[in-house]
């Protein structure tokens, strides 16, 4: 009887410190809560603040935003950190979670991360709240703990913005960017946070420099400008660096997290912007971005190329059963003219007014 009191005591020592571990890290102290809504969409933005965060090796800590109301509830993009022990946390294996899922890297200097969403809209939600709901699990999927907390009790309206015409290499689906920089900082900031995205490629799979240098240049005078403008504040620049589908799952996000860190190096080169105001993301192979190239593309087999995409995990065999379709062309085809395209840093310079 003693025996079993001890081992009684033993596992409900083990499931309690598995359970303090994920709460000291886990009080995520969000920051900068947005829970908004037009006739379209509502839109939930939330810094999650990293500093501290520590997972147990061999665990996962999903974080779910959810809109609720009454009986009814939708689950958001989640958020899913795989515990690396002292190393901090990884999103290693995708295929593990819905592919809208965000990843965070291992823990670094870096306080915040930005997370931003948005889904249609539906008339329940006028009534709505945003909660967080928090899953501990053992990796393979036993459940250690979950509960939820609530973010936000109300939804509001959102204001409309003014946009500004700022320089984006979007600018088949955004508009030309000003002809100069002087035209691009000419007119004042409207009164609420502004988001500008650079879409830049690399000269390379492999490669650490950017095809177009000028792009690279107005990034630096967007940062410049919000550095020294006195009625702007700069909140930060997100890089986010994406490659191509070949090759070794694991050394693509290697590959993107050195370049990641390697375009944050290129633009704080020469200059003395703080470095928390920096954060880098890894993406590694871009499935997504791919499943949107082909779509757009007239390549061979096209209908082939997606069912196996959207029906195969990438860790049973869909590169594999690409490569084997139809002798390999649709393959050829993909790596000649698609993946040059996912050699990418997508740069966002996020800032307000005072």
């Amino acid at each position: 009887m003693k025996k079993i009191f001890i081992v009684f005591l033993m596992v409900a020592f083990i499931c309690y410190h598995q359970k303090v571990c994920a709460q000291q890290s886990n009080n995520a102290k969000y920051k900068n809560i947005e829970f908004e809504y037009d006739k379209e969409n509502v839109f939930v933005s939330i810094y999650f603040n990293l500093q501290d965060y520590y997972v147990e090796s061999g665990d996962s800590l999903t974080l779910t935003p959810l809109i609720r109301a009454n009986s009814k509830a939708l689950e958001l993009p989640n958020v899913i950190l795989i515990g690396q022990g002292q190393q901090g946390f990884y999103l290693q294996n995708r295929s593990l979670s819905d592919p809208s899922s965000y990843r965070f890297p291992k823990a670094s200097s870096q306080k915040n991360e930005l997370y931003q969403t948005k889904v249609p809209y539906e008339p329940w939600m006028n009534s709505s709240r945003l909660d967080m709901k928090i899953d501990l699990n053992q990796i393979g999927g036993f459940p250690l703990y979950s509960y939820a907390e609530a973010l936000k009790n109300g939804i509001k309206a959102k204001v409309s913005k003014i946009q500004m015409p700022l320089p984006v290499a979007r600018q088949e689906f955004i508009g030309s960017a000003p002809s100069s920089t002087n035209e691009i900082f000419s007119i004042p900031a409207d009164p609420s946070r502004e988001s500008v995205t650079f879409d830049l490629r690399l000269s390379g799979k492999k490669s650490f420099a950017v095809a177009n240098q000028e792009e690279v240049d107005k990034i630096k005078a967007l940062i410049d400008w919000a550095m020294t403008n006195e009625n702007i504040t700069l909140i930060g620049v997100y890089i986010t660096a994406y490659t191509s589908v070949d090759g070794i799952y694991m050394d693509n996000d290697e590959l993107t997290k050195q370049q990641s860190l390697a375009f944050k190096r290129t633009l704080q080169a020469g200059n003395s912007y703080p470095d928390p105001l920096f954060f880098t993301e890894f993406k590694g192979e871009d499935w997504p971005g791919l499943t949107e190239l082909v779509k757009q593309s007239n390549m061979p087999y096209q209908q082939e190329v997606l069912n196996i995409i959207n029906n195969t995990g990438i860790f049973t065999g869909r590169e594999l059963k690409l490569m084997q379709l139809a002798q390999g062309n649709p393959y050829r085809y993909m790596r000649d003219n698609l993946f040059p395209q996912q050699w990418r840093i997508e740069c966002r310079v996020v800032y307000k007014n005072k």
